[in-house]
């Protein structure tokens, strides 16, 4: 039977949190399942948590990282987008619903807190990176208890700082995270070897909206700037594309990094490049003192798509941001700049008269 709220409990007590257990120590995915559809109402999202909370609490140790698998399965299911509306946000409204309410995402935060805990694949490890800052946080009601597992994923390096990206910044930009070391390790993350990842696009597209700020100092998108022309130089065509033009958008947005480019063949920096590739610290890697003379030797390439947008960046036409192109591959760059290539092969005007086919035609098909 359901507790009564008047206790201070919302849920089905102790009940609850032995069948939740047993469900989950089957390991029986059709059964779990069907148990997430039946969680609905409000009273049944509580016990649901708490069970959750408890069994994560007593299996944060076990080897067994599958058993974590079947958790996550039943934990995602349970929606509480109902709970932030704006009848049950409002703090003066102090009914019996707005106090369950108040228990449910408390509930809902402790209970992500535990399951972080326990072990789990790298597979499942992955997914959760890369759902949290838009299936979790919004539920959340101190979303801040992540940065913990944040950082440590970002102190990770390779798939688990990049997954752990997005949630990190909607932690230090909505709820005043103070974490200083998120731009060097991003740039100390930013290495050729990523531009042959499966992640680059999703990594240039965070870059986009990390660097976007007008308070981020000129050191520091020049460093940015500057890095990422330096590792194109060993980027596939396609990937050579868009970060281009992620370069100009950061120049309008950012225009005293302009200079880098406007930097003629005279400029000392073109002649011995002050720029120390070796240096994790965007402070101190001398960008804004260099120039980008790498567009020169990208203007040269075999691909004619990436002349084009080197001139753009250098002679823009105006302040309008450019579209990265994200979704176009190597075959779409491809399709797209050999149309002019797929002409038929200029032929004889007339065929000749004194040409006798049956003489090739053991050897010929005409």
């Amino acid at each position: 039977a359901v507790v009564s709220t008047q206790s201070g409990h919302y849920g089905r007590g102790e009940r609850s949190k032995e069948f939740i257990s047993a469900i989950l120590l089957s390991k029986n995915t059709e059964l779990i399942e069907r148990v997430s559809a039946e969680v609905s109402d409000l009273d049944w999202k509580y016990a649901a948590l708490r069970a959750i909370e408890k069994f994560s609490k007593k299996h944060a140790a076990d080897k067994d990282t599958e058993l974590s698998r079947y958790v996550h399965q039943l934990l995602r299911s349970i929606d509480i987008a109902e709970c932030f509306t704006d009848e049950h946000v409002n703090k003066k409204v102090k009914t019996e619903a707005s106090k369950t309410i108040f228990h449910i995402r408390k509930a809902y935060n402790s209970t992500w807190i535990e399951f972080l805990k326990m072990r789990k694949s790298l597979e499942l490890y992955h997914t959760i990176l890369s759902t949290l800052h838009e299936n979790v946080i919004p539920n959340m009601q101190n979303p801040k208890l992540l940065i913990d597992f944040l950082v440590d994923s970002y102190d990770l390096g390779g798939t688990s700082s990049l997954l752990s990206l997005n949630s990190l910044f909607i932690l230090i930009t909505k709820y005043n995270l103070d974490y200083p070391l998120f731009y060097p390790k991003l740039y100390r993350m930013l290495t050729t070897d990523l531009y042959h990842t499966p992640y680059i696009t999703r990594f240039i597209s965070m870059m986009d909206v990390f660097l976007k700020s007008s308070l981020l100092p000129a050191y520091l998108v020049a460093a940015f700037i500057k890095r990422l022309t330096r590792n194109a130089l060993q980027a596939p065509p396609h990937i050579i594309v868009i970060v281009v033009r992620l370069i100009t958008n950061l120049m309008k947005l950012h225009p005293s990094t302009k200079r880098l480019v406007h930097r003629g063949p005279e400029h000392p920096s073109v002649r011995e490049d002050p720029f120390i590739a070796t240096e994790e610290d965007p402070a101190k890697c001398n960008a804004l003192e260099s120039s980008l003379w790498e567009l020169e030797v990208l203007n040269e390439h075999y691909c004619p798509g990436i002349s084009s947008v080197v001139k753009t960046l250098r002679k823009p036409t105006d302040e309008v941001l450019v579209e990265l192109g994200l979704a176009k591959g190597r075959e779409a760059l491809f399709k797209e700049y050999s149309k002019e290539w797929n002409k038929d092969p200029p032929l004889e005007f007339s065929e000749p008269l004194d040409f006798d086919k049956s003489e090739y035609a053991d050897v010929f098909t005409f």
